[in-house]
């Protein structure tokens, strides 16, 4: 059995995670430290009154088992099981011994916040207190614009609650003054692509989160580590101050790492400086790089400007389903430049490409968008064919009246290629938009050979009794005298 890990260390402020970590840059006394040993993730914190004998990385480096208490002269603030819950990601303890700051495993939207708490050391009947967050603000990605002709449906029962998945984090943090620290901290999904930057200010005494103050993040854009420096300029692009323009430049001048990258030019750009926009447009072409195309898609889809729209449709089709997701959005969310884009694109001699805009332009409310996409579901591609029916019914949709035309000739399409999964989308949404046209209606007659759920909309349209393929052609002749 592993006896032991190496949980947290402190000094100046700088701390350590179980698992994948980040290297860190600090040097100095280390005088606070933290471990965690074995299945029962017992904590001991040991308080050191001189700095360590030994070189700092090889102590990091060293396993410890639970007979470990210090070395000589070192005292034992406190010694005590983290519980039910288990060990967090990553804890903190303060300079001064007196508290313990846990960070646990949390989603991107900042739910399960009360899972971080501050402990305070020393004290067996006090319950940690959880941080209070309500002063951060928060980040979230743009809904998808409201479509005006989107069909009712029945309300799906909602799914049981999940556990937040597990999650790899990296943090940097400083205590700049006693009981106040400053946490840099970068969330990674599946592959260690990052998801998120963020930085923040933990007040001890009262449990608060809060953006650090200015002067603290200028300090902050000059550290050593780019996740300080990306998570710094994050905080600083909500001041959208210009004068804070030239510092988050040499910042960026700095760093290399593009996840990183792509938060500094972020800040820039919401500090009123389009040279930002530059980079993250350098950044959507980084190929060998998921987490820069990823932070940089984000960042445009907060703000796009029109200058983004041919970038932005360059990378419509990223093997990245999120950073895909996130580029469409962009284009739509730009309005006509990137309806412009994204029409480009569905003609796109790469089925992939067309593939995505068919998604994207699905999500506009506009005539002219809806035709191409009926446009692409007459495609001789099944691929391009299926992805447009599916992107016409996620969500079902009225068709505009003038496209019913195309409509019955995508269905016509559908038949022809024998691309059932187009087909039964496509008649579903007729019968589910009771589209009468005579057009339409043709079209299902010729389909309810091939396809069931033709039939069932033809009923559904008509009122007639309709049973059987037979049942639509005679249905169809009587109509025609």
């Amino acid at each position: 059995m592993r006896t032991a890990a190496l949980c947290a260390l402190l000094a100046a402020g700088s701390a350590a995670a179980p698992g994948r970590q980040l290297r860190y840059a600090e040097s100095g006394n280390r005088l606070v430290y933290a471990f965690v040993f074995g299945a029962s993730d017992r904590c001991r914190v040991i308080r050191r009154t001189e700095a360590p004998r030994f070189d700092f990385v090889d102590f990091a480096r060293r396993r410890w088992n639970a007979a470990y208490r210090g070395e000589p002269g070192d005292r034992i603030v406190a010694d005590f099981d983290f519980g039910r819950r288990g060990r967090p990601v990553h804890i903190v303890p303060t300079n001064d011994a007196r508290f313990l700051v846990e960070f646990a495993n949390r989603e991107l939207d900042g739910s399960l916040p009360r899972l971080d708490r501050i402990r305070t050391l020393g004290k067996r009947s006090q319950r940690p207190v959880p941080l209070d967050y309500s002063d951060l603000p928060r980040e979230t990605v743009p809904p998808w614009p409201e479509l005006a002709r989107v069909l009712p449906t029945k309300k799906k029962e909602k799914a049981a609650v999940e556990a937040a998945p597990a999650r790899a984090y990296g943090f940097v943090t400083l205590e700049k003054s006693p009981g106040r620290i400053l946490v840099a901290r970068q969330s990674e999904g599946p592959k260690n692509v990052v998801d998120e930057i963020t930085c923040f200010a933990v007040d001890v005494e009262k449990g608060r989160i809060a953006l650090p103050e200015p002067d603290e993040l200028t300090w902050l854009l000059e550290h050593s580590e780019p996740l300080v420096r990306a998570g710094a300029a994050w905080a600083l692009g909500y001041s959208e101050l210009a004068r804070f323009v030239p510092p988050l430049k040499r910042a960026l001048t700095a760093t290399t790492l593009g996840a990183a990258r792509a938060e500094i030019a972020r800040a820039i750009v919401r500090c009123g400086d389009p040279d930002g926009r530059r980079t993250l447009h350098a950044l959507l072409g980084a190929e060998q790089d998921v987490s820069a195309r990823r932070g940089a898609a984000r960042a445009l889809v907060q703000a796009p400007d029109q200058s983004d729209a041919d970038p932005l449709a360059y990378v419509l089709a990223d093997r990245d389903k999120t950073t895909a997701d996130l580029v469409a959005l962009a284009l739509v969310r730009l309005g006509r430049p990137g309806v412009a884009a994204l029409t480009r694109a569905s003609r796109s001699s790469r089925s992939e490409v067309r593939v995505a805009a068919a998604r994207a332009l699905a999500r506009v409310d506009d005539p002219a968008a809806e035709k191409r996409v009926l446009a692409l579901a007459r495609e001789g591609e099944s691929a391009v064919q299926t992805a447009a029916a599916y992107a016409l019914t996620s969500p079902p949709r009225a068709i505009c009246p003038p496209n019913h035309g195309d409509f019955a000739r995508a269905l016509d399409a559908c038949r022809a290629k024998r691309n059932r999964k187009a087909a039964r989308r496509l008649s579903i949404l007729a019968g589910h938009a009771k589209i009468a046209d005579e057009r339409v209606l043709k079209a299902l007659v010729d389909l309810a050979a091939s396809e069931p759920k033709a039939i069932w909309a033809l009923k559904r349209i008509t009122g007639a009794k309709l049973e059987t393929p037979v049942d639509c052609r005679a249905w169809w002749r009587a109509r025609q005298r």
